[in-house]
C-alpha cells in the first residue's frame, strides 16, 4: 500500500508552498510557456518533496552509507527528465559548470557520476520508481481536489512502441522492430498521468487492460466512468471487463468489417442462464444483471463478450456521427506519446534490459507528475503536464 495515504497526505505538508520552500518574500511564480520561457532549474526550486521523504527513506536500509540527501538525488533525476538531457553524464557536466545548481537540487557539494548512477540503477529501480508515482500521483490527486479539478472521470489508455536491441527485448511484425512497449494511462480532462506498465513489444496489450484499472481503483480511489482504448485493449473480453467489473464504458474504433455477432442479445443470455438451472443460487426471477454475474460465476464468459461487442456496435449503427465525436478524443494519446517523444530524449533511454527501462519510463512519468505539481501548488490549474517553455 501507500506510504502516504492520500487522506492524511495534507498532514506532511500542509503549509502554503512558498512558504515552506523560501518564505515571504520569495519572487512570483512564473508559468514555462512558449512565449514566457523558464529554465529548468527555476521550476527546481519552487519543487517541494518532503511528503516523498518516508517512501525515499524505505529504499534506504542503511541510510548512514549515503552521503547525500536521498531526495536532493530524486530531485536531480527529475530535473534530468525536464531539462530533455539524453544522458547521465549532461547531468553531471550541468553540475559542474552551473555553480547554483548542486544547491537548488539541495546537495551540499557535488556528487560524482558514479552516486547518480547507481541511484537510478540500483536504490530505486523500477519497483521504487513505481512507489514514488504512486505516492506523487496521491498529492497531485489531493490537489486537484481541493482546487475542484476533475480528475479521472474519464482516461485514456494505449501503447507507445520502443526499440530496443537488448537480449530480452522481442521483435514486433506490424512494428517491424524490436523492442518494448510503454503502455500509458491518462486523464483525459488534466493529461495528468495515472497509471503506466512496460511489457516487451509482442505482449498483447489487452492483458494490461484490467490490472492497470484495478491498481487507478484500489491504489489511488479513482473510479472512472468512461475509457477510451483501441486495439487489443477493446476486444470482446475487457469490454466485457469494464462493464461489469469496474462499471466502465468503453469508446473504442469501430472496424468497417465489424458485424453484430448472432446469438448474442438478452433473449440468448437469459437462454444461457436458465440452462444453469440446477445450480446453487440460480434464481427463477432474475434480473439481467444478476444473470450476467451467474454467468460469469460459472465461466459462461463468451456470450457476455459478444454481448458487449454487439452493445458498442449498435450504439455505434444508431448515431455514427455521435460516436465518433466521441471516440476522436482517443487521439490525444497519440499526440500526447509523439510529443513527448519529440520534446524529450525518452526513445533514447539508454537500458540494457527491461527492468532498467521500466525505472527510466517510471521516472520520465515521476517527472511529468513533479511539473503538474509545482503548477497546482502555485495556483496554475490549467495545461499542468506542458512542456513547451522549459528551458
Amino acid at each position: 500500500m501507500l506510504s502516504t495515504p492520500r487522506e492524511n497526505i495534507e498532514d506532511v505538508c500542509d503549509k502554503p508552498f512558498c512558504v515552506v520552500c523560501y518564505g515571504a518574500g520569495e519572487e512570483p511564480f512564473v508559468n514555462p510557456t512558449v512565449d514566457e520561457p523558464v529554465r529548468t532549474e527555476d521550476i527546481m526550486k519552487r519543487l517541494n518533496l518532503e511528503f516523498l521523504r518516508p517512501t525515499i527513506d524505505e529504499l534506504y536500509a542503511d541510510a548512514w552509507r549515503f552521503h547525500f540527501d536521498p531526495l536532493a538525488v530524486l530531485k536531480t533525476m527529475i530535473y534530468w527528465r525536464l531539462k530533455g538531457h539524453r544522458f547521465l553524464t549532461d547531468v553531471f557536466n550541468d553540475l559542474l559548470t552551473d555553480p547554483t545548481l548542486a544547491d537548488t537540487l539541495g546537495f551540499g557539494f557535488i556528487p560524482s557520476y558514479q552516486q547518480l548512477y547507481h541511484f537510478i540503477t540500483y536504490r530505486i529501480n523500477s519497483k521504487g520508481t513505481k512507489k514514488v508515482f504512486d505516492v506523487l500521483l496521491q498529492k497531485v490527486i489531493y490537489e486537484c481536489e481541493k482546487r475542484d479539478i476533475p480528475i479521472s472521470k474519464e482516461i485514456i489508455i494505449d501503447s507507445s512502441p520502443f526499440e530496443k536491441k537488448n537480449d530480452d527485448a522481442t521483435y514486433n511484425t506490424h512494428y517491424k522492430i524490436t523492442g518494448y512497449k510503454w503502455h500509458n494511462i491518462r486523464c483525459v480532462r488534466t493529461d495528468i498521468p495515472l497509471e503506466y506498465h512496460v511489457s516487451t513489444i509482442t505482449d498483447y496489450d489487452g492483458d494490461f487492460f484490467a490490472p492497470v484499472v484495478y491498481r487507478l481503483k484500489m491504489i489511488h480511489d479513482l473510479h472512472p466512468k468512461r475509457v477510451f482504448a483501441d486495439g487489443h485493449y477493446s476486444d470482446g473480453k475487457n469490454l466485457m471487463r469494464m462493464r461489469e467489473f469496474f462499471g466502465i464504458e468503453t469508446i473504442c474504433h469501430i472496424d468497417k468489417n465489424a458485424v453484430i455477432k448472432p446469438d448474442a442479445d438478452l433473449k440468448e443470455l437469459k437462454r444461457q442462464y436458465q440452462k444453469l438451472w440446477e445450480s446453487e443460487l440460480f434464481e427463477i426471477d432474475a434480473d439481467i444483471e444478476y444473470m450476467k454475474w451467474f454467468l460469469m460465476m460459472h465461466d459462461k464468459t463468451e456470450i457476455l463478450e459478444a454481448f458487449y461487442h454487439n452493445q458498442m456496435l449498435i450504439k455505434y449503427l444508431r448515431d455514427p456521427e455521435k460516436y465518433e465525436k466521441k471516440y476522436v478524443i482517443r487521439e490525444l494519446i497519440e499526440h500526447c506519446h509523439g510529443r513527448e517523444k519529440r520534446l524529450t530524449e525518452i526513445k533514447n533511454i539508454q537500458a540494457n534490459n527491461i527492468e532498467k527501462f521500466t525505472a527510466h519510463i517510471g521516472m520520465h512519468v515521476v517527472s511529468i507528475l513533479a511539473l503538474a505539481l509545482v503548477r497546482l501548488q502555485n495556483g496554475v490549474t490549467e495545461n499542468l503536464t506542458y512542456r513547451g517553455g522549459l528551458v
